[in-house]
């Protein structure tokens, strides 16, 4: 993992240095640029995940705590929820959507997490 971030950030970071390594960050990811943006509703900051091409970049958004904020955000999508949501796994965030537990911009998103979740 990467020492400069901790928690989700750090797992993504990694599953997407992986893909990068082996040359499938664009097969998995071709309709690129995208950037979305993930919040741990209960372990905050907020951090953008940005994939362009063969490449990517993790940026920790300091001032983004709350979900009201994602709302200003530019982003092609976002997903805010608690943590012990998204460790539900896939029925968990559908569950947590019907609630309204989970704020979600772009169903796209959950694509991105999952084609993540499937590398790490």
């Amino acid at each position: 993992m990467c020492p400069l971030y901790e928690g989700l950030p750090a797992v993504i970071y990694s599953g997407l240095w992986v893909l990068k390594i082996f040359k499938k960050l664009e097969k998995l990811f071709p309709k690129t640029p995208v950037k979305v943006i993930f919040l741990l509703i209960d372990s905050p900051p907020a951090f953008s995940v940005k994939i362009d091409k063969c490449n990517f970049e993790i940026e920790i958004l300091n001032d983004i705590k709350d979900p009201k904020d994602l709302e200003n955000i530019e982003c092609d999508g976002y997903l805010a929820l608690p943590t012990e949501i998204l460790y539900k796994g896939v029925e968990g965030i559908r569950k947590g959507i019907e609630e309204e537990k989970v704020k979600l911009k772009n169903f796209e998103t959950l694509a991105i997490l999952g084609k993540l979740a499937g590398v790490m």
